[in-house]
């Protein structure tokens, strides 16, 4: 981290330039992602059932990712992998309908 003031390098700690003085603001906390509710099957992006899907929107993964990896332990695993598909197909719930967002007013 650098002063705004003189451009000395500052310990990331520090709340004064050891150089010049100045006061320097705290650095801001590493954004988090909070998770975006429940775990659910959703019924866009889905190519089966939408496990993969529902994994990679919770998790904030890559979906073609899962997609990839639920795949390779499908096959790596002896029927394993499959399994566990089909059980988070039954556990996962599928997400509810929704209307499409519109902006601005209803035209009639």
């Amino acid at each position: 981290m650098f002063c705004p003031s003189c451009g000395k390098s500052i310990d990331l700690n520090a709340r004064f330039c050891s150089n010049c003085g100045a006061a320097v603001a705290a650095a801001a906390p590493p954004p988090t992602y909070p998770l975006t509710g429940r775990l659910v099957r959703p019924r866009h992006p889905r190519m089966i059932a939408g496990v993969c899907a529902g994994f990679a929107e919770h998790y904030h993964w890559d979906i073609s990712l899962v997609r990839v990896v639920a795949v390779l332990l499908a096959i790596f695993t002896s029927g394993i992998g499959v399994l566990a598909y089909l059980a988070a197909w039954i556990i996962i719930p599928e997400a509810p309908y929704t209307l499409p967002y519109t902006t601005g007013s209803p035209t009639v």
